[in-house]
């Protein structure tokens, strides 16, 4: 009778429990209710799950993490009692959230970057920029691809016909034959920029890796110290030999002691008359300057070329490539790039620090000077290339109708065209490398006899492509009436396309996405999430014979995007978004504290984050290689900054780490670690919030109201755990920072470039560092107070390092697998995760256990998923 009367006493309790209310009345309103209110939380007024969903989620939340009620309290929930709870809630909130969203995902317009996409694709263009004309995409749980944060204004539609019209410029072809291809070798020393930094002593004329005497390295002022000027009884004589054919028309290589400066440049004078893809070639080598002359270097050097707008020559540019430069030997480097029409290019010796002088200012100058240099042998240009002539862009356009004369003495209004020029002062020039028919060429344009069955032809094969599916014959009438109606107005051919091509590009079949409810727009939307663009005919060939949805096509087309170069936007975006990259270049590191950050380093920390991605993605790596990888996408300059020997080089290379190596996985990652710091000093709170939002998919509530930043103390006198127990002692805050100051604490092991520390760096009070005349920067900073990375979890597990810490986290990849298929459904449909997901992505999460729960294997079960296939639950 006893044992009867104790099992209905549990049960009784446990049916209790299942009831939200009952649960909440036994074990919170002690502290919550609505006389005390703790936390600023009435639980006794709670409406229902339907009228305050969020509530009852975030309660939910914290009694299944163990944070409700709080471990302190004498009195606690049994685990059966608290299952039973949150088994119950669970169904009832899953209710609330399908009632509150029945259609998962909807029509969305598309985002900036696949706009641009796009066009770039539909029209074959090698290279388009144009999102910079576009207004700024809304943002929601970070995100720019979900669909309620992007609008469509009047704004936006305005913005759209100026970049289509920038994007339909460069696809037509204005000429029936192609442009001529110019090509020169350039020898840097009779250029403009290089004989003025030749004549001050920044840069050094070379000839067989030695001083070229034609042009003797430059010196003066060896009794003194620091800056002393250009000037000196040596300038005149110095650019007089600048000039002399001896210098500018030799062959001799430029040793360059400086980096670019604004002004001091190292322009290459090549600027093309037009627009195209261009082969690129140059000869560069490294050497460690000393004792006025080149040495051999412990690594070798690096330098960029970049292409610059036309008037923005000393304005940052656009990185074309960068190039290995070996120590003492001379290595050729070859690039097929886009160039607009008038953009210059600037040679960069960027791994040539900047010290605040230039050399031929300070004393001595290069005669004294000691430190990297790079030299330049020879620069080449070829192009415009190309290999068939109307490019694929204009026949995307016009297919084969033939560019003729265009009849001058006809009503019909002339296209519009653009003269023929080129920047005086450089190559190619059009007095010079032009012939006068070249110069001025007869106006030809597309030529139709039939132009409303040539145009028919023209949009049938168009209209499919831009929209994404079959059209109807029906769908093609409303833009041939545009076209006529532009053909009457004497518009000729080509422009009354142009018009209709307009139209076509800023209609809702192209703007939007439709929500995935046939097999067409499942193809558009597979392809939105893995290249970031339009599908192609093979994934529109699936759609239309139905076939996309069967799992096992579906699988296979998926593999196939991934490895198209197009998934490359994938990785990137994704990277972006999930990871919070876009943020990377919000703050400048402070050049005293961290002079170490320049572009080499910066370069191969934008590149590393998405480079590991999409190797997690490509091997199909366990959840657990997001924070314990063993290895790490590296180039050299990141490698030295991360202790790692052995690299050398630009080229991104996957290397191989040790088992207690801190680095390789998205916690030991500079990339991270600098965009959760403001530049001079990091933030517990930020890099804490960062890990429970995008590593854990657990956000932190923004913080109460008048609630003010920790102010950071560069003077080396307090640290940041100090200043923040101020806000933990405060009980508004206290429960928030019990969940993010542990990953930040764990976190501050790394300064705000991703530095490994032991202490903080100072501008104030501190001991000198053991680097400080080592390195090729200046090191004018202090070492402050010590690092302590240990701290507890809200769940009472203690680490007392970074290390301990990371493998907490990597010990519940279950939880790193959710969270990453919860972002990445997010990026995938373009629509938040609500409570009712949370089910359907357990199930994907289990399904893939065997293997580790790999990346590849979740984003292929996503993709099978009714979070992605279906427009309802």
């Amino acid at each position: 009778m006893s044992l009867r009367f104790a099992i209905l006493t549990l049960l009784s309790a446990l049916a209790s429990a299942a009831e939200p209310r009952a649960f909440l009345e036994q074990h919170c309103y002690e502290c919550h209710d609505k006389e005390t209110k703790k936390g600023g939380l009435d639980l006794e007024s709670l409406g229902s799950e339907k009228q305050q969903l969020d509530r009852w989620i975030k309660i939910h939340d914290a009694v299944t993490e163990g944070e409700m009620p709080p471990a302190k309290k004498k009195v606690r929930p049994s685990a059966a009692e608290s299952a039973a709870f949150v088994t119950s809630l669970d169904t009832r909130l899953s209710t609330a959230s399908k009632e509150a969203s029945p259609t998962r995902i909807s029509l969305r317009r598309l985002t900036r970057g696949e706009f641009e996409n796009s066009l770039k694709d539909l029209l074959a263009l090698p290279r388009l920029d144009i999102q910079s004309l576009l207004p700024a995409d809304g943002r929601v749980a970070g995100y720019d691809k979900i669909g309620s944060g992007l609008d469509l204004s009047p704004g936006h539609l305005a913005a759209y016909q100026e970049a289509i019209e920038k994007a339909l410029d460069v696809a037509i072809a204005t000429q029936s034959t192609a442009p001529r291809v110019y090509q020169k070798r350039i020898y840097p020393a009779g250029l403009f920029k290089f004989g003025g930094n030749l004549s001050h002593g920044q840069y050094v004329l070379l000839k067989d890796k030695q001083p070229d005497p034609a042009l003797p390295v430059r010196g003066g002022h060896e009794n003194k110290k620091g800056h002393v000027g250009f000037e000196g009884p040596d300038l005149k004589e110095r650019g007089a030999l600048v000039k002399s054919p001896a210098v500018a028309t030799s062959q001799s290589a430029v040793g360059l002691l400086n980096p670019n400066l604004a002004g001091y440049e190292a322009a290459m004078n090549v600027s093309p008359i037009f627009a195209g893809n261009y082969r690129l070639r140059l000869s560069v080598w490294g050497f460690r300057w000393a004792n006025g002359k080149p040495n051999p270097c412990d690594a070798p050097q690096a330098a960029v070329l970049r292409a610059h707008e036309e008037g923005k020559q000393q304005e940052g540019g656009r990185l074309l490539s960068a190039f290995t430069a070996p120590s003492m030997e001379s290595k050729e480097g070859e690039i097929v790039t886009w160039l607009d029409a008038h953009e210059s290019i600037v040679f960069d010796p960027v791994s040539v620090p900047w010290n605040g002088l230039r050399i031929g200012q300070v004393a001595g100058r290069a005669a004294k000077h000691v430190g990297p240099g790079v030299a330049l042998d020879w620069f080449e240009i070829e192009g415009p290339l190309n290999p068939v002539w109307p490019p694929v862009s204009h026949a995307r356009l016009f297919g084969q109708l033939p560019i003729k004369p265009f009849d001058a003495g006809s009503d019909i209004i002339p296209p519009r065209r653009e003269k023929i020029r080129s920047i005086g002062g450089y190559l190619p020039s059009m007095h010079l490398d032009l012939t006068p028919a070249e110069r001025t060429p007869k106006l030809e344009t597309v030529s139709s006899d039939q132009p409303l069955e040539d145009a028919r032809k023209l949009l049938a094969d168009f209209l499919p492509r831009a929209f994404r599916r079959d059209v109807t014959a029906s769908e093609i009438e409303p833009y041939l009436k545009l076209l006529q109606t532009r053909l009457d107005a004497k518009d000729c051919f080509e422009d009354a396309m142009r018009r209709v091509y307009v139209a076509v590009l800023t209609s809702p079949e192209f703007l939007f996405l439709p929500a995935p409810d046939d097999d067409a727009a499942l193809a558009a939307r597979l392809a939105y999430w893995l290249w970031n663009g339009p599908p192609d005919e093979a994934l529109l060939a699936a759609a239309r014979d139905r076939s996309l949805h069967r799992p096992e096509v579906l699988r296979t087309q998926i593999d196939r995007l991934l490895a198209d170069p197009r998934s490359e936007r994938f990785t990137q975006d994704f990277a972006r978004q999930w990871l919070e990259l876009g943020r990377l270049d919000e703050t400048n590191p402070d050049p005293l504290l961290y002079p170490e950050y320049r572009f080499l380093l910066g370069q191969g920390v934008a590149e590393e984050t998405p480079a590991f991605l999409r190797e997690l993605i490509t091997k199909d790596l366990p959840a657990r290689s997001l924070l314990k990888p063993g290895f790490a996408m590296l180039t050299q300059r990141l490698a030295e900054h991360y202790g790692i020997k052995g690299v050398t080089g630009v080229e991104q290379r996957k290397v191989t780490l040790p088992s207690e190596s801190l680095r390789g996985g998205l916690l030991g990652q500079a990339a991270i670690h600098k965009l959760t710091a403001n530049g001079t000093t990091t933030s517990p709170v930020k890099r804490g919030v960062w890990v429970s939002d995008r590593l854990l998919n657990d956000p932190a509530p923004p913080p109460p109201p008048g609630i003010s930043a920790v102010d950071p103390d560069t003077r080396g006198t307090t640290t940041i755990r100090e200043q923040l127990t101020k806000h933990r002692s405060d009980p508004n805050c206290a429960a928030c920072h019990a969940k993010i100051d542990a990953p930040g604490f764990a976190l501050e092991a790394f300064d705000p470039v991703g530095g490994l520390r032991s202490r903080y760096r100072s501008n104030g009070q501190g001991d000198l560092p053991p680097e400080k005349g080592h390195t090729d920067w200046k090191v004018e900073y202090k070492l402050g107070p010590t690092v302590d990375a240990s701290g507890e979890l809200r769940d009472g597990r203690a680490f007392r390092d970074t290390a301990t810490f990371v493998e907490l986290l990597a010990s519940d990849d279950e939880k790193l697998a959710r969270a990453f298929v919860a972002h990445l459904a997010r990026y995938a449909t373009g629509t938040e995760i609500s409570f009712a997901d949370r089910a359907e992505i357990r199930r994907i999460v289990a399904q893939t256990k065997a293997n580790g729960y790999g990346l590849r294997s979740l984003l292929h079960a996503l993709a099978q998923s009714p979070l992605f296939l279906p427009t309802s639950r």
